[in-house]
């Protein structure tokens, strides 16, 4: 195995001293820009890569601060305000978060949020405002919609993203194991003694998902032998009419889905007793002992794995958009609630 190349490998190469190396890497004024030209060139020949945690450590001597001041983690939302992955009717998000600037603060980093849209900023300029911050690690949050694209300076940053986000999905990606929830939920319904389980979600959340709700659900029926399930409610936005309409066509007796909020507050304001009338199980459960029976999504975990992989990125100096992308999923945890009742 040859020996990691280091910035006096590089200097030699290029016939300048390792101080000018070092302003070149660093984007110092005071280098003439042939010379930059020729030490980044042969950078780029030999293959040298700074170690981002080793020029952290540098800039903290410098500043005499701490090291751990300078290690800095960048959460970066995309929803149309700064403050909507914060005010989401699910706690999901929130949820990530927390997990993951804990984690970050275990293993002496910190996690800073920045919001992708601020001050109108293009993608381009956003990228050179974390790389001049020293940022170089990125969690990406779940993005909204399908039609949110983003795209930042990818060589400069090592990057996670948290969820199925379809416009990111050639970067390692840590999420709920969505296709395993969606059968443990077909499981226990089936075991209460519901035989009608009507699936029900909007399409942008289907097409964000990846259609791995519906492939289970779809599984699902043909594994447990439910021949003429009711069809899926797909719809963009919720509204009384959809709901009811579909609820008294199919005659479910179980609704299952993304039902916290608005789809709940349809099927309440339609007369129907839950659980009396009308199972409901939610596939983005709270939090455990939660009143909704379904699947909790442990949030907190997620957020943690993710930034233990984004970490691993950054010291392995990782950056760019990965040759191969992982997704780590974690598995969904069954919540009783009490919104589900034994029938037949």
């Amino acid at each position: 195995m040859n020996p990691p190349l280091r910035m006096r490998d590089i200097a030699q190469q290029a016939g300048v001293s390792v101080a000018t190396v070092s302003k070149c890497l660093s984007g110092k004024r005071d280098v003439s820009a042939a010379t930059r030209r020729r030490v980044l060139a042969t950078c780029r020949r030999l293959g040298y890569r700074p170690n981002p945690l080793v020029a952290a450590l540098m800039r903290s001597r410098r500043r005499h601060t701490r090291p751990s001041d300078t290690l800095t983690l960048a959460f970066v939302s995309a929803f149309p305000t700064a403050d909507g992955w914060r005010r989401h009717p699910s706690p999901i998000f929130r949820q990530m978060f927390a997990g993951a600037e804990a984690r970050a603060r275990e293993r002496n980093y910190r996690l800073e949020h920045f919001w992708l849209f601020r001050e109108g900023m293009s993608n381009a300029r956003f990228s050179q405002v974390l790389a001049a911050r020293g940022i170089r690690g990125l969690l990406i949050a779940p993005v909204p919609d399908t039609e949110t694209a983003i795209d930042l300076h990818w060589p400069d940053f090592s990057t996670v993203v948290l969820g199925l986000t379809p416009t990111t999905r050639n970067f390692h990606r840590v999420t709920t194991d969505y296709y395993q929830s969606m059968l443990l939920v077909m499981e226990e319904c089936l075991k209460l003694g519901y035989r009608r389980p009507g699936l029900a979600a909007r399409l942008p959340t289907i097409k964000r998902l990846e259609f791995r709700w519906e492939g289970a659900w779809l599984v699902a029926c043909e594994r447990f032998g439910l021949k003429t399930p009711p069809p899926p409610l797909f719809v963009d936005e919720w509204t009384p009419g959809a709901v009811e309409r579909w609820l008294e066509r199919e005659r479910t007796d179980v609704v299952i889905g993304p039902v916290l909020g608005k789809l709940e507050e349809i099927i309440r304001a339609s007369g129907r007793r839950i659980p009396g009338d009308l199972g409901v199980v939610g596939l983005l459960v709270p939090q455990a002992g939660d009143r909704l029976s379904g699947v909790l999504q442990d949030g907190e975990v997620i957020g943690a794995v993710a930034i233990d992989q984004l970490i691993s990125a950054v010291e392995r100096n990782e950056t760019g958009v990965p040759e191969h992308p992982i997704t780590h999923t974690i598995l969904g945890r069954w919540n009783p609630g009490r919104t589900l009742r034994r029938i037949g």
